[in-house]
């Protein structure tokens, strides 16, 4: 059965995505609607991967890692603020006009200084005067508004890349998982025994060619501290822990043959005891 990929699921929605990410920029007009819809889209495909993906915890996890990662990245996208900005722009008529107007001024100035001083200087300063204000309206001040926007084709097709690497981040984890996995297990064999245990079946052995009874006894003392270190509780029989015990008739009640182990609550090795036979 070929596996489910994030961005198998995407291209089905390809559509409806693109068509509702058009509409939020050109309808809504709201570059966090845009955000929204990806957030959303997001969401519903982490749930369809992981049905598709019901026995395999592992890409289930893996898949919500990554996608949750990009669903709180898109929050970057709202870091770009916009500002009114004020922009220079060439005047129309009105700065040709006045431009005209102190040209004009300016030559009937010259022509009448001559014959009628108070004329001429009114003429010159209407020339100073029209001049200055068409050089003020020439680049006139304009506000303009600035709405940020967000691109539906360029956030389809980044959701399309993004989609593809997360598939290859998942597959590439999964392929590697058992290597991982066999390279940290605990060693087995002789790598699995310590120091203190190796000990003590050393000297077990030295009791054993040396044919000495009372020394192998006193090692057998150090069973108990061993099994401890690893874990490994032992409980005698008291009468009240029968279910931890394999029971043989005797006229010695309550006599521990073989101590129970415990790892915890887990029974490991069921101990051996004694009880009354009536």
């Amino acid at each position: 059965m070929e596996q489910t990929s994030m961005q198998a699921l995407l291209q089905a929605d390809e559509e409806r995505l693109r068509h509702t990410l058009r509409a939020d920029d050109s309808i809504e007009k709201s570059r966090e609607q845009s955000l929204e819809t990806l957030h959303e889209e997001l969401g519903s495909l982490l749930l369809r991967y992981n049905a598709a993906c019901a026995p395999d915890r592992m890409r289930q996890a893996l898949a919500d890692c990554v996608t949750a990662a990009v669903r709180d990245s898109l929050g970057l996208l709202k870091a770009a603020g916009a500002e009114k900005e004020t922009a220079r722009r060439e005047s129309s008529g009105w700065a040709m006009l006045l431009l005209l107007i102190a040209a004009v001024a300016a030559a009937a100035s010259v022509l009448l200084f001559g014959r009628a001083r108070l004329v001429g200087a009114v003429c010159a300063g209407a020339a100073v005067i029209a001049a200055f204000a068409a050089g003020r309206l020439w680049f006139r001040k304009q506000a303009v508004t600035v709405r940020p926007t967000l691109d539906p084709e360029a956030l389809w097709h980044g959701l399309r890349r993004t989609s593809e690497t997360m598939d290859q981040k998942i597959d590439a984890f999964c392929e590697r998982a058992p290597e991982w996995a066999a390279a940290q297990e605990p060693a087995g064999g002789a790598d699995a025994l310590g120091e203190e245990e190796l000990r003590l079946f050393g000297d077990l052995l030295e009791a054993l060619y040396a044919e000495n009874g009372d020394f192998a006894l006193r090692q057998l003392a150090k069973i108990k501290p061993c099994l401890r270190a690893l874990g490994i509780e032992t409980e005698d029989f008291n009468g009240e822990n029968a279910e931890l015990f394999e029971l043989f008739p005797s006229r010695h009640p309550g006599l521990t043959l073989r101590p129970a182990l415990k790892a915890g609550d887990r029974l490991l090795l069921a101990g051996r005891a004694t009880e009354q036979a009536e």
